[in-house]
């Protein structure tokens, strides 16, 4: 290829399994991205301006292609009455108050409008900003989380897995009310701007559903929203375990992201079964090159990483989780500089 591409037309030709210009860099980078210019925890989280100033950081210092405009898992469980707390410490604000506290408790719940929650407005506001700032050179993402996994950010995990066991009519009122809301902030996020959707189904993994209870309880609401969103959708699963053959039967989805240096599924091995349908999304591990490595090792993992999975395109290199707060600034920036280094198309030759 004989010219370079802007962020957003590399990720679109990964996502349609074509060879872009080199393999596009992104990663889930919350409040590392805020620790890169200078923004905490709660600016980041609470102020829409700074959240994507330090989101724009990414694009202009680390020279990621996909920028993520998200804080904390409560910044949507907040519109379903759940209450968190910021701490004096770098960590994500934990959920401190669940809305749910028994079963019967699902009948109550009620569906939220985003702009009326202030964690789902800073990331609507912060898509925004982003889109008017930078236009079509990045390709922005908003973040929804699937209505099993939000049910857990509703009411202690603990109860929702009993309740999957014993009271299933009762959480599937539930899921039906937050299922409604995820549809509304999806169009919300793609009325902003967004160019894409990060879905995490983070509850599609052995460790904690059953392929069969997954299937049964959980999958129909995830396929109700994903078939209203009109955009390209990336779905994040980082359990150990992941049911990565059964997610990848979903509707409307192009990419697929999972930890895959962490769990039975390689790059190499998703790319034979599963890499003609979708563009595999994964690579580098959150978890030690990235937070206990050198910029080196993590050169070395990505590079590792294109051999595996980058010929003839659909590979966009990005972490298998959240970047840890305290993950080296160097390590950060050497994932776009080893797709430059080794990522160039065509591959291999």
């Amino acid at each position: 290829m004989d010219y370079e591409m802007t962020s957003k037309q590399r990720v679109l030709a990964a996502l349609e399994l074509k060879e872009p210009d080199r393999v596009p860099v992104g990663s889930f980078a919350t409040h590392v991205a805020g620790k890169l210019c200078g923004i905490s925890i709660r600016e980041f989280a609470t102020d829409s301006r700074k959240m994507a100033t330090a989101q724009r950081c990414l694009y202009e210092k680390a020279f990621f292609d996909l920028l993520f405009p998200f804080s904390h898992v409560g910044m949507y469980a907040e519109g379903w009455g759940s209450k968190v707390k910021f701490v004096d410490a770098e960590v994500s604000p934990p959920i401190s108050e669940f809305a749910v506290k028994k079963a019967e408790a699902w009948k109550d719940l009620e569906p939220f409008e985003p702009e009326k929650v202030q964690g789902a407005r800073v990331c609507i506001d912060a898509l925004k900003i982003l889109k008017d700032e930078l236009g079509d050179k990045a390709f922005l993402l908003g973040v929804v989380f699937c209505p099993m996994t939000s049910a857990t950010h509703v009411a202690p995990m603990a109860d929702v897995l009993k309740q999957v066991r014993r009271k299933p009519e009762l959480l599937s009122i539930g899921l039906k009310v937050i299922t409604e809301s995820l549809i509304r902030l999806s169009k919300a996020f793609i009325a902003a701007g967004a160019d894409g959707i990060f879905f995490a189904v983070t509850r599609a993994t052995g460790e904690i559903l059953t392929k069969d209870q997954y299937n049964e309880i959980a999958r129909p609401w995830d396929e109700k929203v994903l078939r209203e969103i009109n955009v390209p959708v990336i779905l994040h699963c980082c359990g150990r375990d992941p049911h990565l053959d059964l997610i990848a039967e979903f509707p409307n989805i192009q990419g697929l992201n999972w930890w895959d240096r962490g769990t039975q599924w390689s790059l190499k091995d998703a790319k034979g079964q599963l890499g003609k349908s979708h563009c595999l999304v994964a690579g580098i591990d959150q978890t030690r090159s990235i937070l206990m490595g050198t910029p080196d090792d993590v050169k070395s993992e990505a590079k590792d990483a294109i051999e595996q999975a980058g010929r003839d395109g659909g590979l966009i290199l990005f972490s298998g989780c959240d970047l840890p707060i305290n993950a080296p600034l160097e390590n950060v920036r050497a994932i776009a500089e080893a797709a430059k280094l080794y990522g160039t198309y065509p591959i291999g030759l």
